[in-house]
């Protein structure tokens, strides 16, 4: 008779294998970027400067998302939110392999040097501008101290505070895609802020509902 498995063994085939998932996400979202362009001389005026600093800005916006989601899959947190921190988690890192190979393909840095500086709606300089510290440069974005507290929390606080701190997130999110959206007529990139739009107000939506259940 075989003798029954540890219960940590499940949960590390399940770490491994979602790791394996999000990675693939990653890597598909870079290799199916469309190929609109033919020639290399195209490719600087690919983008233009608004969508370079959004996808830039919302790569970095979404790598937050993901570290959280990370943190709160974990034994003991309720299934329904572990569910929808894996669902982001595979949907985001799919979008910043998109945006990541959007980026290489117009030659342009992953990271913003002038982070926010594309955004309008926080000012009339054309950027939400601080003194160098990152999360107050993009709307949404949890503190050192929120995400230190969401690894150290019991499961159940844990969720509640997760949801609490990805709605707020995912605001922040979509007041980015909105701005670029009213910048930029067309193309692919207003294409893909729309996408975020829709599937991000759903997610919140969600999140509100579970916040309700749970109480104050």
């Amino acid at each position: 008779m075989t003798p029954p498995r540890p219960a940590w063994t499940g949960r590390l085939v399940t770490a491994v294998t979602l790791l394996a998932v999000t990675a693939i996400a990653l890597i598909a979202g870079i290799m199916l970027r469309p190929v609109i362009i033919d020639d290399d001389h195209g490719a600087a005026a690919l983008l233009s400067t608004v969508e370079v600093g959004f996808l830039q800005d919302m790569s970095a916006h979404h790598q937050q998302a993901l570290s959280m989601a990370q943190l709160i899959d974990r034994p003991g947190v309720d299934d329904g939110v572990r569910s929808l921190a894996r669902q982001i988690r595979v949907a985001q890192a799919n979008e910043i392999g998109t945006m990541t190979g959007w980026l290489l393909l117009a030659d342009q840095p992953l990271v913003n040097p002038a982070p926010m500086s594309w955004m309008t709606r926080y000012g009339t300089t054309g950027g939400m501008h601080d003194h160098g510290a990152a999360h107050t440069t993009m709307p949404g974005m949890a503190t050192a101290d929120d995400l230190s507290a969401l690894a150290s929390l019991p499961p159940a606080a844990a969720a509640t505070r997760f949801l609490q701190l990805m709605q707020r997130h995912h605001y922040g999110g979509i007041a980015m895609a909105q701005d670029l959206v009213a910048q930029v007529p067309d193309g692919l990139t207003r294409q893909l802020a729309r996408s975020m739009i829709g599937t991000q107000s759903k997610e919140t939506g969600l999140m509100g509902t579970m916040l309700t259940q749970r109480g104050p």
